[in-house]
């Protein structure tokens, strides 16, 4: 599985399928919370022969909403998500507070993720 078929089969459900990949198509409604993600790294597992088909993905997970409280709370609900589920193998690297973009009145908090990822 695709790492982001894995982030949308996980936090699809939970968001009621406000998870797409970043940037968001025109007219995306915006309203209410929403998930984007973003591949940023691939390193691929190699043997001594060839490529394995399995590589290990840096995603970049962006939740947005309009209120500071709720962006909070829905990184919660992501980072026990993806902690708890059996999807894929994924280890947690951190997250980062970006604060209210200003041109979209959006609070943003960006959490990263390896997740592995098998080609198909």
């Amino acid at each position: 599985m695709l790492a982001s078929e894995a982030i949308y089969a996980i936090l699809g459900p939970i968001f009621n399928n406000r998870v797409g990949p970043a940037p968001l198509p025109e007219g995306f409604d915006k309203s209410l919370t929403y998930i984007t993600y973003e591949g940023i790294t691939s390193m691929p597992l190699m043997t001594v022969k060839n490529w394995t088909g399995h590589d290990q993905v840096r995603i970049q997970v962006n939740v947005m909403d309009h209120d500071n409280i709720e962006c909070e709370k829905s990184v919660i609900r992501v980072k026990r998500a993806m902690d708890s589920q059996s999807v894929v193998s994924c280890d947690f690297l951190g997250e980062c507070y970006a604060g209210l973009d200003v041109e979209t009145q959006l609070w943003q908090i960006q959490i990263d993720f390896y997740i592995w990822q098998k080609s198909c």
